[in-house]
């Protein structure tokens, strides 16, 4: 593989309190094999002026979906067809736009990773959980009151992201075959949505306690863990019971639980933007006034919950949420929204260097350090200063690399 040695580089390093000036940074074998201050001696590399503009990590997106085709789940009339070119459309959308490693939180399998790993597809890497496991009338079950059985006969959840199992047997078996499949952690449903609400009742928690104590044990009998999709304060305290490691959306949860998150050490995925968009595209999609209203009550409880994290000390990861082609254009949004909370070291933080460890690569990905994969982003402006010109990749998104090949370049170099 070539080596690249980038040349000049203001570095957003884990710190991120400054920048820092004047950099070498050599890659070979798609790591980053130095980083010093000294030039660095490499007559056979590629060099890449950088030019003082800033070379940081490549982002990541803690909780992706990359398998639909509009901003429903409910997906499963669509030909395969059509999702997989949606999917590939999406995961280069998403590396072109600085997201190098994204986690997809239900929809995505081996097959997309095998086509990602051979090059048949361009996108980030790809860390996939499957189908997601859901109840009889869970968070993921899309079926009417009316829907009893999907076109085939057989029960299931109406969409290719989710299946249904009920029982400590039927989930530890669920669990083990995404497994089996190379699923790269386990993600379930802890309640219901707010979004698509059941019909019938909508939950405040969902799966037994030993329903959830055996998914996690079989996750960690792999070495992995388990992400949940949980909204309400008595879902997220059953999981973090459990031993569930990831705790996505979480709006509507108290301080107490908050604090609980952070003794047990979780790590807390909100999703901001994947709530805005449907309130701004609402008309279109013909959501009823009542989801509107419920959709402004859960991003305003969930930057509360935000502002307690940061007080208590969670871990506060970074995901969109997004459904569909049209909504990942609005995937960089999630920063910009969270200016409002935060500060912009703080936020690149939880795109970087949290979100990797939460994907258990702490000092392999989201950092500038030698033995770390080498992904990484050249950007006109100092994000640390000015967040928002990452919202322009199109302008200042100059180079992205990831794993040591360089898949956009308009520096010329």
């Amino acid at each position: 593989m070539t080596r690249t040695l980038f040349r000049n580089a203001q570095l957003v390093l884990d710190g991120f309190g400054e920048r820092q000036r004047d950099y070498d940074v050599l890659v070979a074998d798609g790591r980053i094999a130095a980083v010093s201050r000294a030039p660095i001696a490499a007559p056979d590399a590629r060099l890449v002026d950088v030019a003082g503009r800033t070379l940081m990590p490549g982002l990541i997106d803690a909780h992706a979906h990359i398998t639909g085709l509009s901003l429903t789940p409910k997906n499963i009339a669509y030909p395969q067809a059509e999702i997989a070119i949606a999917s590939a459309n999406y995961l280069r959308n998403c590396l072109m736009d600085g997201y190098t490693t994204i986690r997809e939180a239900g929809g995505a399998d081996r097959a997309t990773a095998r086509l990602l790993a051979e090059g048949h597809v361009v996108g980030p890497r790809l860390y996939y959980s499957g189908k997601a496991l859901t109840q009889t009338g869970g968070g993921a079950d899309f079926r009417t009151p009316d829907e009893e059985i999907d076109p085939c006969g057989h029960v299931g959840p109406f969409s290719g992201m989710s299946v249904i199992a009920d029982g400590v047997d039927a989930v530890r078996k669920a669990a083990r075959e995404e497994l089996r499949k190379g699923a790269t952690q386990l993600k379930l449903f802890a309640s219901g949505g707010v979004v698509f609400p059941a019909e019938g009742h909508a939950t405040r928690y969902e799966f037994s306690r030993e329903e959830l104590l055996a998914v996690v044990e079989e996750a960690e009998a792999r070495g992995t863990y388990v992400m949940a999709h949980v909204y309400t304060d008595q879902g997220v305290r059953r999981c973090l019971e459990a031993g569930v490691r990831s705790i996505e959306h979480a709006n509507f949860v108290s301080e107490e639980t908050v604090a609980l998150m952070a003794e047990h050490g979780a790590f807390y995925v909100p999703t901001f933007i994947s709530l805005v968009q449907r309130v701004e595209s609402a008309a279109e999609q013909h959501l009823p006034e009542a989801i509107v209203h419920n959709l402004e009550r859960t991003i305003a409880r969930g930057k509360q919950v935000y502002r307690w994290a940061r007080k208590h000390g969670v871990p506060i990861a970074l995901g969109t949420d997004l459904w569909g082609p049209e909504a990942q254009k609005s995937q960089l949004r999630e920063l910009e929204l969270r200016l409002e909370l935060d500060s912009p070291q703080e936020i690149l933080r939880s795109a970087t260097a949290v979100n990797a460890e939460l994907l258990m690569e702490k000092g392999l990905l989201g950092t500038i350090a030698e033995g770390a994969h080498a992904d990484l982003l050249v950007v006109d402006g100092d994000p640390l200063a000015d967040l928002k010109v990452l919202l322009t990749p199109e302008r200042n998104l100059k180079l992205v690399m990831k794993a040591g090949v360089i898949c956009k370049d308009e520096l010329g170099s």
